[in-house]
């Protein structure tokens, strides 16, 4: 799939939720900096502010180093009506910014990280025990859905990523949100590691979800390490600081039958390894990696 079109993602160069309170994390202009020249034609958003307050910002921003927008991440409590009708605020701002900026790619919605599924993260019998009852999976489907649609209203693709330590993490989750929501306005941001980690077989969601997959997140993941999280010797948050999602190739992914599977696939790839901060010092170690996992996708 040599036409794929690239993106990098801020959490790649280790700015995302987990890490936005840090103080010596690499400047914006330095990551971006980093990310043109590695030849990526696009970044995803990451956390708020980060690449600047507001949509005038962000565009300048960007536009500075001439890359597109290509998608932005959006956790919302979908298993609590409170929680979730007091993130659409957030829901709504990140959709402006996307608008505003005229960028190429979807809001990325998710469930939020919890504690219940923090402690069931990438351990599958945890995970049933912790699962919603059908009748909640429902109303977190339908209001899935609303997010969606209120995307949609603005003119902004919505894609549900299926991520690591929330209400949809494994196998039947995914398949239960699918089943539950309308195919032409709930697609699926496609995360390879993620949907290791949640106890899935990317292969398997590539061939049977191929026409709800709108975004991809190339990402893969160390076994040694996630069978430490399986056997519950560290939990997903340690696995996370020691490289459970490491370079391309390195891992379990088959990325070379995921991207057959996915054929003519046409949004936008997102190579991401997950890190938990990249300080000044670091960038060209990570660079190198980057520069390897590159050469892996544009080979697949």
């Amino acid at each position: 799939m040599s036409g794929l079109r690239l993106a990098s993602a801020p959490c790649t160069w280790g700015v995302w939720e987990r890490t936005v309170g840090r103080d010596d994390l690499i400047s914006s202009h330095l990551m971006l900096e980093t990310v043109r020249d590695l030849g990526y034609a696009g970044i995803e958003l990451g956390p708020p502010g980060y690449l600047g307050a507001n949509a005038d910002e962000v565009l300048r921003t960007l536009e500075r180093y001439g890359l597109h927008l290509v998608g932005a991440f959006a956790p919302l409590r979908i298993a609590d009506e409170d929680g979730f009708l007091d993130d659409l605020a957030f829901l709504d701002a990140t959709i402006e910014i996307l608008a505003a900026t005229g960028a190429r790619g979807p809001v990325v919605l998710a469930g939020d990280e919890n504690e219940v599924r923090l402690a069931a993260a990438g351990r599958p019998d945890a995970q049933r025990e912790s699962a919603l009852s059908p009748d909640e999976l429902r109303g977190a489907a339908a209001r899935v859905e609303l997010a969606a649609l209120r995307a949609r209203n603005r003119g902004v693709t919505a894609t549900f990523h299926p991520h690591t330590a929330t209400y949809i993490e494994s196998p039947e989750e995914v398949a239960a949100l699918l089943d539950s929501t309308d195919p032409e306005v709930v697609k699926i941001c496609f995360d390879t590691g993620h949907t290791v980690v949640g106890g899935g077989d990317p292969v398997e969601l590539a061939r049977t979800a191929r026409d709800r997959i709108a975004h991809l997140h190339l990402k893969d993941v160390e076994p040694r390490v996630l069978d430490r999280v399986r056997t519950r010797e560290l939990t997903v948050e340690e696995a996370w600081a020691q490289n459970l999602f490491c370079p391309l190739g390195e891992g379990c992914v088959d990325f070379d039958a995921v991207l057959a599977a996915l054929g003519d696939f046409e949004g936008w790839a997102v190579v991401e390894q997950d890190r938990v901060a990249v300080r000044v010092d670091d960038l060209d170690a990570v660079r190198d990696i980057e520069m390897r996992n590159l050469a892996l996708v544009r080979q697949a």
